[in-house]
């Protein structure tokens, strides 16, 4: 039981929700936002935090199976233990500061108007 509550930590739920979330907000840029470069540009970074956020999932399902094997096995360490929270909040880490830089990305893009219409609907 301990196991599969550790396994959903790792994987959050699954990847669906940020990615529905993100081609969401793809919707509702190709609707409030004029047709152009900058509905263009708001585009790329969006697809950008798609692709950041596949590979996010990806590398913290990796983990998961070192994870599993470690609390199978009655002799591993605190340390050892300690080691795979580590990774695992690194990469947290590494991925929310990247999300956050490319929405500040993001938001170079967007007028405030649009910003505020684009995120209310969502």
């Amino acid at each position: 039981m301990l196991i599969a509550l550790f396994t959903i930590y790792f994987l959050g739920g699954g990847s669906g929700g940020m990615l529905d979330y993100i081609a969401d907000i793809e919707d509702s840029v190709e609707i409030i936002m004029a047709e152009g470069e900058r509905q263009d540009e708001a585009l790329t970074v969006l697809k950008a935090m798609k692709k950041k956020a596949t590979e996010h999932y990806k590398k913290v399902k990796q983990p998961t199976k070192g994870l599993e094997k470690t609390f199978r096995n009655h002799e591993s360490t605190a340390e050892q233990i300690d080691a795979l929270w580590a990774e695992h909040y690194a990469t947290l880490d590494r991925y929310n500061d990247d999300m956050l830089d490319l929405r500040f990305e993001l938001k170079e893009h967007i007028n405030r108007e649009e910003w505020e219409a684009i995120f209310s609907a969502n």
